[in-house]
């Protein structure tokens, strides 16, 4: 059964549904690939480490949650006057702390070249919301951005946010972005690496609306090779029916995180109705 929208579902953008899918898509995006490149190409995955994201005000909250349990490991010892003496040599009452903790990896597509020593072709990046958010993770990002660029390896990236900050490259894009009529909720970059000269770099916009599905866009390879397509949707379906998200894993019966507003979410809930009627 498919999602009950037709792109993007907005409910997968809440931070602690994100993780999930977000490398459920990495991993159909690179079977789709290895279906369709021409060889000698190949598509893998790679991960590095995220912190997630901790909102302020709000405690420890992270995308993956941990799960603490404390005991007092000696009694609490009785409050006084503090009187010098000499060293001691007991150790102070503390607690133990045991803390579960789910890695947090950020998932990526990379083509390869086994001819070429595994040489990297075109690095694809889904976007987390923790990139989105000043901090650690959108400094990583960047720094991955800034070093794909300078390279001779294409750069794809997939925004599937609506939230944060959006990570273009330079100011000029950024405008060009904001410049879109209309606004779109999602964006797909593609960058080739043989259309950069010197500060100019050309980039094919994908610019997404939540009402439209996600685009086929272009793989590319090397200069004057036939780019291989990518179905962002088709990955995208495959991603969700294999998940939990209408298991139990998302609540439709909730707004989504991030929130809709106005005709949106009267649209959203029109979705959800013609869904679970259906």
């Amino acid at each position: 059964m498919p999602s009950p929208f037709p792109g993007m579902d907005p409910y997968l953008e809440d931070p602690y549904i994100w993780p999930d899918f977000h490398n459920s898509l990495a991993g159909h995006i690179r079977d789709e690939l290895n279906g369709a490149l021409p060889a000698p190409y190949y598509a893998r995955l790679d991960m590095r480490p995220e912190i997630g994201i901790v909102e302020p005000g709000m405690g420890a909250r992270r995308i993956v949650p941990d799960v603490a349990v404390a005991r007092p490991s000696s009694p609490p010892a009785t409050a006084g006057v503090a009187v010098l003496h000499a060293p001691r040599r007991m150790i102070s009452a503390s607690k133990t702390v045991t803390v579960r903790s789910e890695p947090i990896r950020h998932a990526y597509v990379e083509v390869r070249d086994p001819t070429r020593g595994h040489q990297l072709i075109t690095l694809i990046e889904i976007v987390s919301p923790s990139n989105k958010r000043r901090g650690d993770d959108r400094t990583a990002y960047l720094q991955k951005q800034r070093e794909v660029l300078d390279s001779d390896a294409n750069l794809i990236e997939l925004d599937l946010l609506r939230s944060g900050e959006r990570l273009v490259s330079s100011p000029f894009l950024e405008d060009a972005v904001l410049r879109l009529e209309p606004v779109p909720d999602y964006l797909v970059l593609v960058n080739r690496a043989w259309q950069r000269a010197g500060l100019d770099r050309a980039y094919q916009i994908f610019p997404i609306l939540l009402s439209e599905t996600l685009p086929c866009i272009p793989v590319p390879l090397r200069e004057g090779q036939t780019e291989t397509p990518l179905d962002l949707q088709y990955a995208f379906q495959r991603a969700y029916d294999g998940g939990p998200y209408r298991r139990g894993g998302v609540n439709y019966d909730e707004p989504p995180q991030p929130a809709l507003h106005g005709e949106w979410a009267a649209w959203a809930d029109e979705c959800i109705r013609a869904w679970r009627a259906a």
